[in-house]
């Protein structure tokens, strides 16, 4: 790894901290983004997949308490996330099965921790999912355009955390 790379990675890793600590909106966050386009980023796979899950999970020790079970299932999203993206390899269609992923294992979890009906728990989370399929594809859509303005006004044709 050289320097640029190293900083690069740092740098990401930093604002992905951030952005889960200073309290954005319940399911408006850049984290599912950054997993489905991490292999854009990196042809590295254990850091496309740890990386995100890793931030996910170094982060929930400093915000409230989730169920381990539903904690779990979030980290297996991420780790799964980058993966499900290097196969379908389009942005709107990886934003779309990873938020479905999401919704169906997240709050099954959820509802296996909670009780209740499933066919509640499922509708009572549409809201937020659905913010959640909003925020990952409005951060897509801003990853996407830095992208092409990196690729633009760069000498090389690597990808970023691989330079």
């Amino acid at each position: 790894m050289n320097l640029f790379m190293n900083k690069s990675l740092m740098l990401l890793v930093g604002l992905l901290i951030i952005s889960r600590l200073i309290g954005l909106p319940t399911n408006f966050s850049p984290m599912l983004a950054v997993a489905i386009f991490m292999p854009r980023l990196t042809s590295r796979k254990s850091i496309q997949s740890f990386l995100p899950a890793g931030v996910m999970l170094l982060t929930s020790i400093f915000l409230p308490p989730v169920d381990l079970l539903i904690l779990s299932c979030i980290i297996f999203i991420f780790i799964v996330t980058p993966i499900v993206s290097r196969q379908i390899n389009n942005l709107v269609y990886s934003c779309i099965s990873n938020v479905l992923l999401w919704f169906f294992v997240v709050n099954g979890a959820v509802w296996i921790s909670g009780g209740g009906s499933l066919i509640e728990t499922y509708i009572a989370a549409i809201p937020f999912d659905f913010r959640l399929l909003l925020s990952t594809s409005l951060y897509l859509l801003l990853f996407n355009s830095l992208e092409k303005f990196v690729k633009a006004h760069s000498q090389h044709n690597k990808k970023i955390l691989d330079s």
